[in-house]
């Protein structure tokens, strides 16, 4: 009877492994050439991130471009953890892009995406949630910030899709950007592009 028992019990477990093996969430990982990658426990695995689709419908100036910025904290290395919208760039030792010409800076020491880095500078992000480049319909005025305001950070979440308004001496640009890769306290993959400012829309679209 107990041989009976121990056989059911295996071919119980037998049935079950490939489900505990599919609700298994996969593993992050890149591999030596830099891909990112995504690895499951049954040994198989896929690529993380795909073409970023268009954004042909919020009027973008071009197609989504990819950048990737590494953690200021654990890199100490200001040039890498910052973006410049306006240039397009992370870092270009020849162009000499001076501070306040800088954009966006990722984890700064709280993890997240810090705008407005410098005195009298007026830039605001905000953060849209959950969205794919094709689910986000229109983009919404982000005001800039009121004279003296300097901007927080807000936390940096993969998949999530995040206006930045840069309004400083040299520029004042909007700017779209998602989160396609985020390994916390390392580095953030996104894509990004530069829209119309929509503040000569409607002032319904203004961010709740």
């Amino acid at each position: 009877m107990r041989n009976v028992w121990m056989m059911i019990v295996s071919v119980t477990l037998g049935m079950l492994a490939p489900l505990v093996v599919l609700g298994q969430e996969p593993i992050k990982a890149t591999t030596f050439d830099g891909k990112r990658v995504l690895l499951y426990s049954d040994g198989t695995w896929k690529p993380a991130l795909g073409d970023a689709g268009s954004a042909s419908h919020l009027g973008a100036f071009s197609e989504p471009r990819a950048v990737t910025l590494l953690s200021r904290r654990k890199y100490d290395d200001y040039e890498k953890a910052t973006f410049s919208f306006k240039h397009g760039i992370r870092d270009d030792p020849g162009l000499k892009i001076t501070r306040n010409q800088w954009d966006l800076l990722f984890d700064n020491g709280e993890g997240g995406f810090t705008v407005g880095m410098t005195s009298g500078d007026r830039s605001r992000i905000v953060d849209l949630g959950e969205l794919t480049w094709s689910e986000l319909k229109s983009v919404p005025i982000v005001e800039a910030l009121p004279a003296g305001a300097r901007a927080g950070s807000v936390p940096a979440i993969q998949g999530h899709i995040y206006v930045v308004h840069t309004s400083n001496a040299d520029t004042d640009l909007y700017s779209v950007f998602r989160v396609d890769w985020l390994e916390r306290g390392d580095q953030c993959a996104m894509s990004w592009v530069n829209v119309p400012s929509p503040e000569a829309g409607s002032a319904d679209r203004k961010p709740k």
